[in-house]
């Protein structure tokens, strides 16, 4: 690091394999955090992102890393979760840095612009009230950016340096932006469970006590009664109230799309076909004021008639349609962000492949000549080891960034790249691979080739990593109209329910990359039985 008082920088005069290797890290960084959030409970994603703030702040060689949060009417900014280096006091959660940062405040919350600056002198005379807070704290240099949340601002995360004045280098910027939303997303994922949960007991205590948008129907008598919350929730009209005028008038809301499946599993409840005579499903309904909303709808029968069929039913419905928002925008952040992720490993791979290793055979080419101009003896023994090594560090870089963008993916497609990749593995002599793969159709969307290659890849990795045999298959198949991976080994094993075992990163960022393309993801495993993993995804079609 540089003395105090001189400003540094990510990656300072490092060559460009450096600057390119911090990117890397970065890049993995925000694939790890990614992963780590989509994996953990509820309950524990507040620590995943204290950890990943911790890891933030140490790659920035910062002191004080935090994610803030701003207040509805935006007149309050605290801290939220922080990171501090060794000796660095924490900042008090009751400080409103509103007050303490008025320049900060316009441009960050009114114009939503980022705050980047590298040393004091640099504060613009309107920030001059704000000058004796970076004193006291002290600040030497800070970089603060706003994360909107449906086009507000109500969260900022922030990098403090106390001893050192430092650059904050814009690829750098806009990647922790990136790392910022998904870090707000899976805090806005948690508060939405914590809702849940407390909706799911209400609407448990309402079924039990017959308070909770309840309805029952006595088919004998031709007799419904529904409460004033279910009234409300499917906007039964006074008129229809009566007998069972109010069912009818809910059947003709559900939405036509659903409207069949729904009619299936009523009918299905109401032949005593369902476990437990109880019924839950989910569907869109079209409210007369209120638009389309979401029902959760759960019933059950009390009485069956001598044939068999229900004669009397009850159930309890409710709006979902926030939690259904909810999950489609965090269906958004995860598809933008492994989006986002390809692309920067397509830049990485392209600069480490046009670049880097065009220098490699320079130096290499280089170290040649002067090889042959050199006496036999140890000098050209020294040189002809030199020239071997280039070589190899120059193949190990064009793997590297294969594995980063897998080029052939794109140019022949998903067969010809998963050959490539088993063939690679075959040369590299870690694992002996019997390959099976079908003719693909004519249409394959590319986020579902995409996500299938990059299931083969974390399955092979787990295969010459933990199962303790060499010998495995990859097959593909076309399937109901779809694509059917499956990756076989007949090595160890391992305990599916063994604890943390279904929420290890390499399985959850295959989880989740499949359930992104609408497909399934299936593991069989056991203990001295071999692992297979099969993923199935549609041929065509977007993610959901």
């Amino acid at each position: 690091m540089n003395s105090r008082g001189n400003v540094s920088t990510i990656d300072q005069a490092r060559p460009s394999a450096g600057q390119l290797g911090s990117r890397l890290e970065f890049e993995t960084l925000i694939s790890d955090t990614s992963a780590a959030l989509f994996a953990a409970p509820p309950e524990q994603i507040h620590r995943v992102v204290e950890h990943c703030l911790d890891r933030v702040r140490q790659f920035f060689q910062a002191d004080r890393c935090a994610l803030l949060d701003v207040s509805a009417d935006q007149q309050v900014v605290n801290i939220g979760l922080a990171s501090y280096s060794d000796g660095i006091p924490p900042v008090p959660k009751d400080l409103n840095l509103v007050e303490a940062f008025p320049w900060s405040r316009q441009k960050l919350l009114v114009e939503r612009a980022p705050v980047r600056v590298s040393r004091m002198a640099d504060l613009p005379p309107e920030a001059d009230a704000e000058r004796e807070m970076w004193i006291q704290m002290p600040i030497r240099s800070a970089l603060t950016l706003p994360i909107e949340t449906k086009g507000i601002v109500r969260h900022l995360i922030v990098l403090n340096t106390v001893y050192q004045e430092r650059e904050w280098p814009d690829a750098f910027v806009i990647r922790l932006r990136v790392l910022g939303e998904t870090l707000v997303g899976a805090l806005e994922r948690q508060e939405m469970f914590a809702r849940l949960r407390t909706s799911e007991a209400r609407l448990a205590s309402g079924a039990d006590l017959a308070g909770l948008a309840f309805y029952e129907v006595d088919f004998e008598h031709g007799v419904m009664y529904i409460d004033d919350r279910l009234r409300d929730l499917c906007g039964v009209p006074p008129d229809r109230e009566a007998g069972l005028q109010a069912l009818t008038f809910w059947m003709e809301h559900v939405h036509p799309d659903d409207r069949q499946r729904m009619m299936e599993s009523r009918q299905q409840l109401h032949s005593g076909m369902l476990a437990g005579n109880r019924l839950s499903l989910e569907y869109r309904y079209l409210h007369p004021a209120r638009g389309q909303r979401w029902i959760q709808h759960l019933a059950g029968v009390t009485a069956f008639d001598g044939g068999g069929r229900a004669v009397r039913t009850h159930g309890v419905l409710h709006d979902v349609t926030e939690l259904k928002r909810a999950e489609a925008e965090l269906r958004d952040l995860s598809q933008r962000l492994i989006r986002a992720h390809e692309e920067e490993r397509a830049l990485l791979a392209r600069e480490l492949h046009d670049d880097v290793t065009q220098r490699l055979a320079v130096l290499a080419i280089d170290v040649g000549r002067v090889e042959l101009a050199a006496p036999d003896g140890p000098q050209a023994a020294a040189l002809l080891t030199v020239r071997a090594g280039l070589m190899s560090l120059s193949e190990d870089i064009h793997s590297l960034a294969y594995h980063l963008h897998p080029s052939v993916l794109q140019e022949l497609g998903l067969t010809e790249a998963l050959r490539t990749e088993c063939e690679r593995w075959g040369r590299q002599g870690r694992l002996d691979l019997s390959v099976d793969l079908d003719p693909l159709p004519a249409v394959v969307g590319k986020d579902q080739a995409l996500c299938l290659f990059r299931v083969a890849q974390e399955a092979l990795n787990n295969v010459a990593r933990h199962a303790g045999v060499r010998a495995a298959s990859v097959t593909l198949r076309q399937m109901s109209g779809g694509l059917l991976l499956a990756v076989r080994d007949s090595g160890v094993g391992f305990a599916l329910e063994a604890p943390g075992r279904s929420r290890s990163l390499g399985l959850a960022s295959m989880r989740e990359r499949v359930r992104l393309v609408n497909g399934t993801l299936d593991i069989e495993s056991a203990p001295g039985q071999g692992t297979m993993i099969v993923a199935w995804v549609p041929a065509d079609g977007g993610a959901r």
